[in-house]
């Protein structure tokens, strides 16, 4: 059976020519392949931070794109940098559109290093160009919302003691991811915080006798070098000053002094080539290790009749100061020619105090003129207690004659007396199992909420931190010819006694409490505001041996004691080290922001 195809009649086909084809859908033309990384680049730097992170996955030459430092530099600089450019006076009337303002980088971290430092926007800067501004900038979005990742350091104390004495407590200080810890038992240690690894260690008893550090500090002025200076003070009113040679993963002793009995030196700080030192019974003396050789001294005392009376409130008497030169045989002969055994310091001062009192702050500073060494002292008033500040300016001497630095000018500032509350029970600073059954107890407890348990003076800022589980912050104005210290603002937040705080010169500000895991980062600078973030360490799972997964940071959390202290923070500019103490066992808590 055959079937044969109607034919479309020629009306029907040629009525069908007339209607138009649909048009095929195309690609529209790519504007952007064609231009340049320059000018993409260059357009990336408008889009908010959501949309620049989803040109990432369009292709591989957008993600090399999206991840340009000039990009995330101006992202940086618009969330970090502009809002705290616009609390500076003047910086709204058109100073930027003028040129006035300028920025110059002197670390690694953008405008949040621990001495601040403004920005370099020039891109031909050559360290600007190897530097990972992504990296930064999630850095510091980390820090602002308290997200890290923490993880325990043991520092091997021995647990033979269920309680560790004060006398025999474990000194920590850090700088640019290097832990320094002190003690009478392990001596000097520095620590690499990146790799946990242990870098050198250093006995630093005398004459076979068990020295217990007292207070340390750290010196960075050499760190560009990889040079860390390290000084300790002890009980028997001794100091030592230390190198750590990072590269060379070497401490050295560069001078120990002896004994004194001034009493036990609680505060420390270094300056190279000026140390200053504060006793129990607050007596400051200022020394510097440029002082005139030892043959001229004698000659130099009948020039300044100041320098030689003060000289006298000193154990050993400068005449004597050979009895106290540095070991030499101690002392190995280093690559690095800049670290070397210090000559025996001169004693610039001595200030002493019959009505201040502990807790006390030391720094040392240098300006563009002069150098100035401050002491934050506390002392009771009628009306409860102050807080004080004395500035010692120095001048390097421009005479032959005396080649110590002169003491231009001295500034004395302090603060209004605030109120103490008797009826306020603090934060008990034992374990519940522990009764205080003794008046004396009872009557030291008493005098210590009149006052601050600790002060933390880093230029413009004082930090003090109350029983009460609150922080005052004062801010202090220092000229050639001016000192004064602003009215204090009350910082809340703690939920329970805090331990330790520590400022930085930027206003930044790290607390931490002594029972539990509560850390507090503080944004201070200008004083805008008394608001905090609470430290929240990410959850890391772990599978344990039989094949289940564990919250590291739940887990951590179910197994603090009411025995577990904090007894020290500190910070840098990727870390919070915090000291624990469990059981007899000491360990540092790092706390990551990378």
């Amino acid at each position: 059976m055959t079937c044969n195809k109607r034919k479309r009649p020629e009306t029907d086909v040629a009525s069908r020519s007339t209607v138009p084809k649909r048009t095929r859908h195309t690609a529209s033309p790519d504007l952007l392949s064609p231009l340049s990384d320059e000018l993409l680049v260059r357009i990336l730097t408008f889009l908010p931070l959501p949309d620049l992170l989803n040109t990432a996955p369009v292709s591989r030459r957008f993600y090399d794109l999206s991840i340009d430092s000039q990009v995330w530099k101006r992202l940086y600089y618009s969330r970090f940098v502009l809002p705290r450019a616009l609390r500076i006076p003047g910086f709204r009337d058109g100073s930027v559109r003028e040129g006035k303002l300028h920025y110059s980088s002197r670390r690694a971290v953008w405008a949040d290093g621990r001495r601040g430092g403004w920005v370099d926007m020039h891109a031909g800067n050559p360290e600007d160009r190897s530097r990972d501004w992504k990296k930064q900038y999630k850095l510091r979005h980390n820090w602002s919302r308290g997200k890290c990742a923490v993880e325990e350091l043991p520092l091997g104390r021995e647990p033979s003691l269920p309680e560790i004495d004060r006398s025999r407590k474990m000194l920590v200080k850090v700088s640019e991811g290097i832990a320094v810890t002190a003690d009478s038992t392990t001596g000097l240690r520095a620590w690499d915080l990146k790799t946990k690894q242990l870098l050198s260690q250093i006995d630093i008893s005398e004459n076979d006798l068990e020295a217990t550090p007292s207070c340390i500090t750290i010196d960075e002025q050499r760190i560009q070098g990889q040079v860390l200076e390290i000084a300790v003070g002890f009980i028997d009113g001794s100091f030592g000053v230390w190198a750590l040679d990072i590269q060379e993963r070497r401490i050295s002793l560069r001078y120990r002094h002896e004994k004194s009995s001034n009493g036990e030196l609680v505060g420390v700080a270094l300056s190279h080539p000026y140390l200053l030192t504060a006793t129990e019974s607050v007596l400051i003396s200022l020394y510097t290790f440029d002082g005139p050789p030892k043959t001229d001294r004698s000659h130099l005392a009948g020039i300044n009749n100041d320098t030689t009376r003060d000289s006298e409130t000193e154990t050993m008497p400068e005449d004597s100061e050979d009895e106290h030169s540095p070991r030499h045989p101690r002392v190995r002969r280093q690559k690095n020619p800049e670290i070397g055994i210090l000559q025996a310091p001169y004693l610039l001062t001595s200030l002493k105090s019959h009505t201040s009192r502990a807790p006390l702050a030391l720094s040392i500073r240098k300006t563009a003129k002069n150098i100035v060494a401050s002491i934050a002292y506390t002392f009771s008033t009628l009306q409860g207690w102050s807080l004080g500040i004395q500035d010692l300016h120095l001048r390097p001497s421009t005479s032959s004659t005396k080649p110590t630095p002169d003491i231009t000018a001295t500034r004395l500032a302090y603060t209004i007396p605030v109120r103490s509350n008797p009826s306020h029970i603090p934060s008990p600073p034992t374990s519940p199992s522990h009764h205080i059954q003794s008046s004396s107890l009872s009557h030291q407890r008493s005098e210590m909420l009149d006052g601050p348990i600790n002060l933390c003076y880093t230029h413009p800022y004082l930090l003090a931190t109350l029983p009460d589980n609150t922080l005052i912050l004062y801010l202090c104005t220092s000229t050639a010819s001016f000192l004064s210290i602003s009215p204090g603002i009350r910082l809340w937040g703690h939920t329970s006694g805090i331990s330790d705080a520590e400022i930085t010169a930027r206003g930044k500000a790290v607390s931490v409490s002594c029972r539990g895991e509560e850390i507090r980062v503080w944004e201070l600078e200008g004083r805008a505001h008394g608001k905090s973030i609470e430290v929240r360490p990410n959850a890391k799972l772990v599978e344990d041996g039989e094949g289940r997964v564990e919250d590291i940071a739940q887990k951590n959390a179910a197994a603090i004691q009411w025995d577990d202290r904090r007894n020290w923070v500190g910070f840098d500019d990727e870390m919070v080290i915090v000291l624990k103490e469990s059981k007899g066992m000491e360990s540092l808590m790092v706390y990551d922001f990378t």
